[in-house]
């Protein structure tokens, strides 16, 4: 592939990842003040995402089976269009309904992108600016204006990357089968409790801050910023990933942000709100390493594995969010939700030192006619091995 063929192919993975959280962020930043989304609503709306995302990367192979890689892509950018416009033309229902198929679009083309960044930074580069915008521009929009405008207007950023896509040729390889078996469980479950503090931080940080008595603005400039501290992450993780030999040691770093702005949000909120923000932030570098990990472990693979990871994974998720929510209905606080989710990250470190474990490989017998064994040289990848 050219240079001038690899820097436009870049360019077009850093706008399609853009539209992977919009829809999820700008819904965090403006909950709020939804005035249709009371109660259950509130909280089914910040699992819904996740549960629309998992079971639209189950039916991403499917899909791409059958009409190509580039058609997939063009479906899932229309649909985003679509339901990104028509969730905010009505009540409850509408707002259920197409925040549900906007994450279906989504899920597709998160699902698809790993393959086709083969563990470029432009995809989790992309993906950390999209939330960013989605948590910095909505309270703006919203004080401006209305919340319907604030999550409407995220559609004309899904119409700019199908027109993008529309007019980029056909170069990326199509995923090919799968050689050997790969055992994914761990890193679905990494993926999983990854995705569930990722969530959680989006959906109900600012509502977190306000409940102990935070200013709106205040708390909707900690969501941003919050995002804003993942952007470098996003952009420096996946070298890491790749150029790290104690991958374990990568995953409790990673991991390590996040406990202290839980703890913080936890046991002192309004005290010190912008460090828990930009600490939770810090953490989202997590999300990086497994997307980078399922890209470099699909060179040869299907899309079959990033479905996997991604589907199963983020319906892990929903029902940690899900539970989250119903936590705080229940005790009309945030200290047993914010409890869980402090339960939730040992286990997101110990699933992610069993999937980038390297085992010693078992010696080679000894040549029974030989005195002396020959000596063997082995190749090293530079892409981290999921355990098998």
């Amino acid at each position: 592939m050219s240079r001038a063929t690899t820097t436009v192919s870049t360019l077009v993975i850093f706008v399609l990842a853009l539209n992977l959280r919009p829809a999820v962020t700008s819904l965090g930043a403006a909950l709020p003040d939804i005035s249709v989304a009371g109660g259950l609503v509130a909280a089914v709306l910040v699992a819904l995402p996740l549960w629309a995302i998992g079971l639209g990367g189950w039916a991403t192979p499917w899909l791409c089976s059958r009409v190509g890689t580039h058609r997939t892509v063009t479906v899932a950018l229309i649909g985003l269009v679509l339901s990104l416009a028509g969730r905010v033309l009505g009540g409850s229902v509408e707002l259920l309904v197409g925040t549900a198929l906007a994450c279906l679009s989504i899920a597709v083309l998160g699902t698809m992108l790993p393959l086709l960044a083969q563990g470029s930074a432009a995809f989790t580069f992309g993906l950390g600016v999209g939330s960013t915008a989605g948590a910095l521009v909505t309270p703006t929009a919203i004080m401006t204006s209305s919340w319907r405008v604030a999550l409407g207007v995220w559609a004309t950023t899904a119409l700019l990357a199908q027109q993008v896509w529309q007019r980029t040729p056909g170069e990326f390889v199509s995923p090919r089968t799968a050689p050997g078996t790969v055992r994914a469980s761990a890193l679905t479950i990494h993926f999983g409790l990854i995705s569930t503090v990722t969530f959680l931080v989006m959906g109900w940080l600012p509502g977190i801050l306000r409940s102990a008595g935070v200013p709106s603005t205040t708390a909707g400039a900690c969501l941003a910023l919050s995002m804003a501290m993942g952007l470098p992450m996003m952009w420096l993780v996946p070298g890491w990933t790749r150029r790290w030999r104690n991958q374990t040691a990568l995953v409790v770093i990673l991991a390590t942000p996040n406990v202290i702005g839980v703890t913080g949000l936890l046991l002192a909120p309004a005290a010190a709100p912008w460090v828990w923000a930009a600490a939770t932030g810090t953490g989202m570098g997590a999300l990086a390493f497994v997307l980078t990990t399922i890209s470099l472990r699909s060179k040869d693979s299907s899309v079959a594995l990033s479905a996997v990871v991604q589907g199963v994974g983020y319906v892990i998720a929903g029902f940690g969010v899900l539970l989250c929510g119903w936590l705080h209905t229940g005790t009309g606080g945030w200290r047993t939700p914010l409890m869980l989710v402090l339960a939730v990250l040992p286990g997101q470190m110990v699933s992610g030192h069993i999937a980038v474990f390297r085992r010693a490989p078992a010696p080679a017998p000894a040549p029974a006619s030989a005195t002396t064994p020959p000596l063997a040289v082995h190749p090293q990848d530079d892409a981290p091995e999921v355990a098998a």
